[in-house]
């Protein structure tokens, strides 16, 4: 599996890195929590932009962008609009979606940026282009809270959006029991060994799953989200596990 670097972090290589969602809904409470997660042991944070509730006002994203930079150093900041569709807070047309990409590009304050795969599939490499002409790099992202797909349909998944440009294509599964998780790891694996062009992303989600979180080094899922106090996804396992299972699974 291929790995890329961004502000010294390898992604892609090692123990899997970790990320801490910020899910609040006023620009005090993001840039307060921001400032708490910078002092975690994480390697990323993402701000989870649907939950703002001054989301769609480009003043207001500006704002938090810079205070969020500002607040991380030099962790990693991935930045995330997950809409309804895809499970998120709240519903964006095409045209708001785009704005908001391109603030976050021009910003020059992230490092990631989530862009949702199927929603915007038609306009998928000209979002992905907007951003890496801006430096950012590009998180696909798919979600199924419902099912997990054929093992084929997640590796049909995963390389189409390493073939429309992503970095790092992530996709995130519901098991409705244990063999859903294995294959959602055998995916991941073959993703690993038989199309190492990109890192990628993945997990099983749920109580159900939670054990994809936290194995991603031996089967090739190049980061993980942990839940810092309030999880923004069904199943994140807290940090301080999440660290130490980390930890002690290092295959090196």
């Amino acid at each position: 599996m291929s790995s890329i670097t961004i502000r010294g972090c390898c992604i892609g290589a090692g123990r899997p890195k970790v990320i801490l969602p910020i899910v609040a809904r006023t620009e005090d409470d993001i840039l307060r929590e921001a400032r708490r997660l910078s002092a975690l042991k994480a390697d990323c944070i993402e701000w989870r932009a649907d939950w703002f509730s001054d989301a769609l006002d480009a003043a207001a994203r500006k704002r938090v962008l810079s205070g969020l930079r500002a607040a991380l150093g030099e962790k990693l900041l991935l930045v995330t609009f997950r809409t309804k569709a895809e499970g998120g807070e709240a519903s964006l047309t095409p045209q708001q979606y785009a704005d908001f990409c391109g603030t976050v590009c021009v910003s020059g304050c992230a490092d990631l940026l989530d862009i949702e795969f199927f929603p915007n599939r038609e306009g998928l490499p000209a979002l992905i282009g907007q951003a890496h002409k801006a430096g950012v790099a590009v998180v696909c992202s798919s979600h199924d809270f419902h099912k997990t797909p054929s093992r084929t349909e997640m590796v049909t998944r995963l390389t189409a959006m390493q073939q429309a440009g992503a970095d790092l294509p992530k996709l995130a599964v519901m098991p409705n029991s244990p063999s859903d998780v294995l294959e959602l790891l055998a995916a991941t694996a073959e993703m690993a060994e038989q199309h190492p062009e990109t890192p990628v992303i993945t997990m099983s989600m749920g109580a159900l799953g939670a054990v994809s979180r936290l194995c991603g080094e031996t089967f090739g899922s190049a980061m993980t989200f942990a839940n810092p106090g309030q999880a923004s996804a069904p199943g994140q396992v807290a940090l301080d596990v999440v660290n130490e299972v980390l930890e002690s699974l290092r295959l090196e």
